[in-house]
């Protein structure tokens, strides 16, 4: 009895929330009207892909997930205005699924309550109704993740075939996330790692995440390697990124006189803080990773152990240092509530973090914190990615999810909400 009852807050605050991202998503601020920047270019991308013209060569700069998921409705509505209502409409049930499997995944992992709570937290989260009105990788990337954790926990409760069919599946689901997003493969790894401890009895799910997983991944290779011709990886800005992480950067502009190719980039941190210098490079292209993973490494080898601070200063710059991009541009009012969330969201999670970790060394004993220490160990990979490369809130608002379900099992646990009421006692009984 419960149970159902929470379930049915679950499911109502789901539906709320679909409503709510229709409304913001497709009639106040649709993202077919906020096209520039990045956004401008996954549209670019898409269209060329949905047309059938050639590759460019800087195609394998991005990771192609996103553009290639906008294309798919480009190629049935066009590539114009209709093509991309029919793309704000898959951003927009993408969005939406973000809460349901949320849900799903917590279900699995921790109590009722605790499950229904994420549900509503993710509903109303300023950041993932705002994300899904524009056509940026957060969504699509989240979306699929959820799904394949959702599905790949579960299959480790199945056996036989059907276990490998919903590894099979997770990885699958996985595979496409790590296409938009290519940290994200460090959140499948804490979903397929634990598998190896207990490999006679989970082979087969274990195989199945990884064979799916490997099918994206090798597409996505090719289709990185049809653009730059020559074999390449997931996308080629990772050494952009590294040093745009380790240096005191700015933004920087990249020619290629050869090619007449122009590449300018900026921080969003950095941009809204004015801080780092700014760079120009002739003769140097933007995918020449070498080049870039160089300097990164000369300035921390400059830097020596004072370069720890620059890394505690990525960790801090994952918080309310700055307003997330591109919300900070407060088209339609935004701006402020994003800005406020964000700021509950950074206060808040240090002390959830302590609090969960508390609870797990008292319960060592008992077994019944699994699953707060999945989703723990989900959100650390967010450190992983500002440690290495660089912190802003923008690529945090994806582990957001993992947060939200810690507070929401620290209040389910701490206000004693899936304890039976009297009334609900006499009820069963």
């Amino acid at each position: 009895m419960m149970q159902n009852r929470w379930d049915r807050i679950a499911l109502v605050s789901i539906l709320t929330g679909v409503i709510v991202r229709i409304v913001w998503g497709l009639v106040i601020h649709p993202p077919v009207d906020f096209i520039y920047s990045d956004i401008a270019g996954y549209v670019d991308r898409a269209r060329r892909l949905a047309t059938g013209i050639d590759l460019q060569r800087s195609d394998a700069f991005w990771p192609p997930g996103t553009h290639v998921l906008l294309a798919a409705p480009m190629t049935f509505f066009e590539t114009e205005r209709a093509g991309l209502w029919a793309g704000a409409v898959l951003w927009c049930a993408l969005s939406a699924a973000i809460p349901y499997f949320a849900w799903r995944l917590a279900r699995l992992l921790l109590t009722p309550a605790a499950a229904a709570l994420t549900a509503v937290f993710c509903s109303f989260w300023p950041l993932y109704i705002t994300y899904g009105a524009y056509f940026t990788s957060e969504t699509p990337s989240l979306a699929f993740l959820l799904a394949s954790l959702w599905v790949g926990y579960g299959a480790v409760r199945l056996s036989g075939w059907r276990a490998g069919w919903a590894g099979l599946t997770a990885g699958l689901l996985g595979g496409v996330a790590v296409a938009n997003r290519p940290q994200l493969i460090l959140n499948l790894a804490v979903l397929a790692m634990p598998l190896l401890f207990s490999l006679r009895r989970q082979a087969l799910v274990l195989g199945g995440i990884v064979a799916g997983t490997a099918v994206i991944l090798a597409g996505t290779v090719w289709y990185n390697s049809a653009a730059a011709g020559k074999l390449t990886g997931l996308s080629e800005n990772a050494g952009l990124n590294f040093w745009m992480g380790h240096c005191d950067v700015h933004d920087v502009r990249t020619v290629d006189p050869v090619r007449n190719i122009t590449f300018g980039f900026g921080n969003p941190v950095p941009a809204q803080l004015g801080r780092g210098g700014t760079y120009y490079f002739e003769g140097i292209v933007v995918w020449n990773q070498g080049f870039f993973y160089e300097m990164g490494l000369r300035c921390i080898k400059r830097d020596g152990m004072g370069h720890v601070s620059i890394l505690a200063r990525n960790v801090l710059n994952m918080t309310a240092t700055t307003i997330p991009w591109p919300q900070v541009n407060d088209e339609n009012g935004q701006r402020g509530l994003v800005r406020v969330s964000n700021l509950a969201y950074s206060l808040l999670l240090p002390l959830v973090v302590l609090d969960s970790v508390f609870v797990l060394v008292r319960r060592r004993a008992s077994g019944r914190s699994w699953g707060e220490a999945v989703m723990l160990l989900q959100l650390a990979c967010v450190l992983v990615v500002a440690i290495f490369f660089f912190g802003d809130p923008r690529v945090r608002s994806s582990y957001d999810v993992f947060g939200l379900a810690l507070l929401a099992a620290r209040i389910a646990d701490r206000f004693g909400l899936d304890k039976p009421s009297a009334i609900s006692e006499k009820a069963d009984g």
